[in-house]
């Protein structure tokens, strides 16, 4: 993203530039940044293929709390995240997520 220092009409803008803007403009730590709105797909869009790896995910993300959850399984996790060479995931969360994808693959 550029940074510019904006003149004294866009010192203290937020908001939309105009109805139809794709842009807005909003302060954050104390500097106007203008930005994209985010892209949302909509649901009806997504294809089968999508739908399917989206609850998949979601699927794996609740198991993975519940192994967490547990002393002894998170502890089980914890020897096989700790046994990495090399390192490939920096969180024991998203070791465990991987792990259950390949396996529910």
């Amino acid at each position: 993203m550029a940074k510019v220092e904006l003149a004294i009409p866009f010192d203290k803008m937020s908001g939309k530039l105009d109805g139809n803007s794709t842009i807005y403009a909003t302060t954050r730590y104390g500097k106007t940044v203008f930005s994209h709105y985010p892209k949302h797909k909509d649901p009806k869009s997504l294809s089968a293929r999508q739908r399917e790896l989206n609850a998949n995910f979601g699927q794996i993300s609740k198991q993975t709390k519940l192994e967490m959850s547990d002393p002894e399984r998170r502890a089980y996790w914890q020897t096989l995240f700790d046994k990495q060479q090399p390192r490939q995931y920096a969180t024991l969360r998203g070791f465990i997520i991987a792990q259950l994808n390949k396996e529910n693959q």
